[in-house]
């Protein structure tokens, strides 16, 4: 917290234009980003991120039946979906590919010739990011970066929620937090299963002002 809002913002650009993933990775992502987009009809599509493996929070390992049941009211129906999952068998998504054009950043290895598999996540959570709707897992803090991405992305656009820190992305469970990113929220803790609006929302107020002064 800072006692000059001048100065708070100014940091949180800092974090934002400074403590990014390396241009190797974004450019990677943007390259999926476009195929993706080029494979729909409408030119966006809808992401989801569905944390399985170890996670140690096992309430949320839900079956694909029952992920498709909460998040199905919210995506469009028979368009793109890009699935960022741990999952190793995509066999388990099969209820969703009977309603959507469903892809994983494995169908794009063609587009990421060289590039580490350690990204991997990274590039998943950047991709996901620039869905329509976004779907995340409760507790995930990969989940709550994309939020966080959605939320400088919208800011700088101007996009539906800018001006009160909300965006277009829910949580499958628990049910009371499907729609968190619907409201705005202050800082409270616990802090680290979700991202909160005081990063982005007017962020870039007075950039205009001080360019002026200068």
């Amino acid at each position: 917290f800072f006692a000059d809002w001048k100065a708070g913002l100014w940091s949180k650009r800092f974090v934002r234009d400074h403590l990014r993933y390396i241009d190797e990775i974004m450019c990677a992502a943007a390259r999926v980003v476009q195929a993706v987009r080029r494979r729909s009809k409408t030119g966006s599509y809808d992401s989801l991120h569905v944390r399985r493996g170890d996670f140690q929070y096992k309430k949320t390992r839900l079956d694909a039946n029952k992920l498709l049941e909460k998040s199905r009211d919210k995506l469009e129906e028979g368009g793109v979906l890009y699935i960022a999952t741990d999952e190793h068998d995509k066999n388990f998504f099969q209820p969703f590919r009977e309603h959507y054009d469903v892809v994983f950043l494995d169908d794009y290895k063609e587009l990421l010739t060289g590039i580490n598999g350690n990204y991997y996540g990274m590039l998943d959570q950047l991709i996901a990011s620039k869905g329509r709707v976004f779907f995340g897992t409760w507790w995930s803090t990969l989940s709550g970066y994309v939020n966080r991405m959605r939320g400088y992305y919208i800011a700088k656009h101007k996009l539906e929620g800018y001006e009160d820190g909300t965006m277009e992305s829910y949580y499958f469970f628990p049910d009371e937090r499907k729609e968190q990113m619907k409201k705005y929220y202050p800082v409270k803790k616990p802090i680290y299963m979700r991202e909160f609006p005081t990063s982005w929302l007017d962020i870039d107020k007075g950039i205009e002002e001080m360019h002026q002064q200068q």
